[in-house]
């Protein structure tokens, strides 16, 4: 998406909401450099970005998505949870934290705030259509347990898209909609985790066997 606002979005307004739904007064910054809406939980700081053709339904659920991190998302959970060793680990660790995390507060927000379903419906649908998941060309059936977890609580079960699970994998899809505390986020979102590390390695052993018996060229 380009930087560009052409769409007529009240950002005052919008910046009036963020705070009414976080009963907080937070920061709110519209930034053009942007890649996508964030919160920062330590300094109370919601960002938002500027995009080509914002709808209302997708900046109010960018502004209710994020105000639930400020509501429901503790810093200081956060902060232990991600201070491990190693940046490559964090990176790639806090990716399956956010996801969990993503699919409970998403839940709460609007189960606070019903009128926000038909933002997150719309939105949801719209970026959809526009492919912002990029699963257009791709199987679904092949993606990672991860990704096709965070497909399901943004557009399976709004009947968005078809997202399939094996029989063994449905547990984690029961167990993401049932977290109600960031302590069992974090616990399910370390279990996808090593889960997804093991699968790595045995894949790479796979490869790496397969390679050794392969004839020279």
């Amino acid at each position: 998406m380009t930087q560009t606002l052409q769409t007529p979005v009240k950002t005052s307004s919008k910046e009036v909401l963020a705070r009414l739904l976080a009963s907080e007064n937070i920061t709110v910054e519209h930034q053009a450099s942007a890649e996508t809406a964030s919160f920062d939980v330590k300094n109370r700081v919601l960002t938002l970005p500027i995009w080509e053709d914002m709808t209302n339904d997708i900046y109010d659920m960018l502004v209710g998505h994020e105000t639930a991190h400020a509501i429901w998302t503790p810093y200081e959970g956060w902060a232990e949870t991600m201070d491990r060793k190693g940046e490559r680990y964090r990176q790639i660790y806090q990716t399956f934290v956010n996801i969990v995390e993503d699919a409970r507060i998403e839940r709460n927000i609007k189960a606070k705030f019903p009128g926000l379903r038909r933002d997150f419906y719309s939105a949801y649908r719209s970026l959809s259509t526009r492919d912002i998941f990029d699963i257009g060309n791709r199987d679904i059936e092949d993606l990672p347990l991860i990704d096709r977890l965070n497909l399901e609580s943004k557009l399976g079960m709004l009947g968005l898209a078809d997202i399939p699970f094996s029989t063994d994998e449905q547990q984690y899809v029961t167990r993401q909609n049932e977290t109600k505390t960031f302590e069992e986020v974090v616990t399910l979102a370390r279990e996808l985790y090593e889960m997804q590390v093991e699968e790595d390695k045995q894949r790479e052993q796979e490869q790496e066997e397969s390679e050794e018996g392969q004839p020279a060229p």
